[in-house]
């Protein structure tokens, strides 16, 4: 039998959806997304296919804003059955980064994202189902696997399988999670995974993100995407900001460089920020003049 563990939603996702039910958006002109324009989106890198895994709670692929993305699957929590995601977590984070208005690398026709269902209908997920999960995205040899949750405490089994992912050359990004200023969670805590930490429009850093290993941050408090009813709203949380870092990553690492240098790389695209255990090396950006020049204006 296996034993089920919840992954850290109580902190991790109730706040953000709370917010999600108050703020749903009927009209375009009714939402501004200053994440996207803090960020910027990703120029076409290159003719190699662009692979991310969404290990989540699926992801509502009829979604107008994902409709013209090319999706791969795996329901690894019942593999006989199609994919939905009634949790509605899997779907914003895929907007995040794909999204035809929202996304980071919304217009790159070569981007493949891998809808790994890892997480049932309550956010609930076995560890033997997410490693199942990572192994599936190691044979499926994509380049980003996004993980958008977290645990208190490591698992048997669950840094074997980053390492196994890893050492194929796979970025592994994750949230540092929403412990309220306490620790970063596992998997963010481990050496070879990208920590990601969440700021709000004023570039301060969300009080509910995890401090210590943190590696980078984007933003995750108000940020728009598309929610599983099939229009937009508004999230808040770390899930959000890794989603952003992964798009820029996934963008970049389409290069086919050597993912063994990934930080010397996306230091690159980084406006550092203040204290390296809370913003880590800075924000990731491809726009980062433009965010030199607004952080400026927000603190002078």
């Amino acid at each position: 039998m296996k034993k089920k563990v919840y992954v850290d939603f109580s902190l991790i996702l109730f706040l953000s959806l709370f917010i999600y039910y108050l703020q749903v958006f009927e009209k375009e002109e009714e939402y501004e997304s200053w994440a996207l324009d803090y960020i910027g989106e990703a120029r076409k890198q290159s003719s190699s296919q662009i692979k991310i895994a969404i290990l989540d709670s699926g992801i509502n692929k009829t979604h107008g804003d994902l409709k013209n993305v090319n999706f791969e699957e795996v329901n690894v929590i019942e593999p006989n059955k199609p994919i939905t995601d009634k949790f509605g977590h899997g779907t914003a984070i895929a907007g995040i980064i794909a999204g035809e208005k929202v996304g980071i690398i919304s217009s790159e026709e070569n981007l493949i994202l891998y809808d790994v269902k890892v997480l049932n209908d309550k956010g609930e997920g076995t560890i033997e189902d997410i490693i199942n999960g990572i192994m599936w995205c190691v044979e499926q040899e994509v380049d980003v696997i996004n993980i958008s949750f977290g645990f208190f405490d490591d698992k048997k089994g669950l840094h074997d399988a980053i390492r196994a992912a890893t050492k194929k050359g796979i970025v592994v990004t994750a949230a540092a999670g929403n412990t309220m200023g306490l620790s970063v969670d596992y998997p963010a805590k481990y050496e070879e995974v990208l920590s990601i930490a969440s700021i709000d429009k004023d570039f301060n850093i969300d009080p509910r993100s995890g401090y210590g290993k943190v590696d980078y941050s984007a933003p995750g408090v108000k940020v728009i995407s598309t929610d599983n009813q099939g229009g937009m709203s508004e999230f808040s949380g770390t899930s959000f900001a890794a989603a952003y870092a992964t798009g820029v990553i996934a963008s970049i690492v389409s290069n086919k460089y050597n993912t063994a240098n990934i930080k010397q790389l996306l230091n690159k695209h980084t406006l550092k920020l203040n204290e390296k255990s809370v913003y880590g090396e800075g924000i990731l950006t491809f726009k980062r003049e433009y965010l030199e020049e607004t952080y400026e204006k927000v603190y002078n």
